[in-house]
């Protein structure tokens, strides 16, 4: 099992954090827990299961919004991958249990399980939403029954509930606590690369997974008369030029279906594209960012949302990509602020990443016989290589395992 317990920022007691995950059946997972700290490495080998335990987050998030049928076909090639060990005919089902939890305020629970059916899809076998109040050992519970291929739960705002039952109270709020779960992946910086491209400005709410309406959301901070977004739109160009100080200014443009400036006040309807001007007043186009100050410019977006914004657990894979030292410490800056209003979960393989975390804060995950397992480094245990050795360099003398 897998302990967090770190000594972090002063956080709000009401906030619901992500207490305990346990996945079963799910590709390399057997049977695992993970408990999340509020800042936590995952470090391992190439195929160890990093990848495997951020698609089933993925997963979860896709459950909420009526999309697992979606995501199955989409993103996983079908139902029959996802399956541990020699899929379906050996391991028939695939099951999950989430718990949210707020100090003095009891614990949220979403479990669910599914199997394989016609279609090469999944359906649900169970699906159930619980609670324990503070101070009891007994869950109330409501179970949805079987045989439905979306979340039967109708995740939806308390405000969309309000005269319903307790049941659907519940399912409210654990709608805030699944919305919150998020994921960024900006590997892609390539010519034709999303992150380069033209975005809607109406998509502007909050930024995607893969960046690909970063022009629209900074936009979208810079239009608002919220202080809050415009704090994070000074903030985002503050930290940019302290390790790319060519960008003198980032001037997300409103433009016409050709790509030219509008001159005319933008429409919802409208695009919108990344401009920037160097320190000698030139104007670019996104397409002359080198792909490691794109890729910054992402994380530090995604990074230095305002709270309101903020969701509740982020997930970054390979946050160290093509990124040089100076941006790797703003980095970790900025995730230990964030950390104070939401959980951070990196997938890196990077010692140089690894030598600004404590020995607490890293997951290891290693696989052995076809099947991964978690584990929290023990800082005790470390104690006599600390004195001698950064974690990075442990990392790469294989004290620490998850070597290959």
């Amino acid at each position: 099992m897998i302990h967090g317990g770190l000594t972090l920022p002063r956080v709000s007691e009401t906030k619901r954090w992500l207490s305990r995950l346990r996945i079963k059946g799910f590709r390399s997972f057997a049977d695992v827990t993970f408990e999340p700290g509020r800042a936590d490495v995952l470090i391992g080998p190439n195929g160890a299961g990093k990848s495997n335990l951020l698609q089933f987050l993925r997963m979860i998030a896709m459950v909420r919004t009526q999309s697992l049928g979606l995501f199955v076909a989409r993103d996983c090639g079908g139902a029959s991958g996802l399956f541990h060990s020699d899929g379906p005919r050996r391991t028939q089902t695939i099951e999950c249990e989430l718990e949210f939890s707020a100090a003095h305020q009891g614990t949220s629970r979403y479990r669910a399980a599914w199997q394989w059916a016609a279609g090469d899809r999944l359906v649900f076998v169970s699906e159930e939403l619980g609670i324990q109040e503070h101070g009891r050992s007994e869950w109330d519970t409501e179970k949805f029954g079987a045989g439905h291929f979306e979340s039967a739960t109708k995740f939806e705002s308390e405000v969309k509930q309000r005269a319903k039952a307790r049941t659907s109270k519940l399912a409210a709020h654990l709608n805030l606590c699944l919305k919150g779960l998020s994921f960024f992946h900006f590997h892609d910086t390539s010519v034709s690369s999303l992150l380069r491209g033209n975005a809607r400005i109406a998509d502007g709410a909050y930024l995607r997974s893969d960046g690909s309406n970063l022009a629209a959301y900074l936009y979208a901070l810079r239009e608002s008369d919220d202080e809050a977004d415009q704090a994070a739109w000074r903030h985002i160009g503050s930290l940019v030029r302290q390790v790319a100080p060519f960008v003198k200014e980032l001037q997300p443009t409103a433009v016409s279906a050709s790509g030219t400036p509008q001159v005319r006040e933008a429409s919802e309807g409208g695009s919108v594209r990344l401009h920037w001007v160097d320190e000698r007043d030139s104007r670019f186009g996104p397409e002359h960012f080198s792909d490691g100050t794109l890729r910054l410019i992402a994380l530090v977006t995604a990074l230095t949302m305002p709270t309101h914004r903020l969701p509740r657990f982020i997930t970054i894979d390979e946050p160290e990509l093509g990124l040089h030292p100076a941006a790797l410490a703003l980095l970790v800056d900025l995730i230990r602020s964030a950390s104070a209003h939401a959980q951070i979960l990196l997938a890196t393989q990077s010692p140089s990443l690894l030598d600004m975390f404590a020995p607490e804060e890293v997951v290891v995950c290693e696989r052995a016989n076809g099947e991964s397992t978690l584990r929290r480094l023990d800082p005790a245990t470390l104690k006599e290589w600390r004195d001698a050795y950064s974690m990075g360099r442990l990392f790469e003398k294989g004290v620490l395992g998850g070597q290959p």
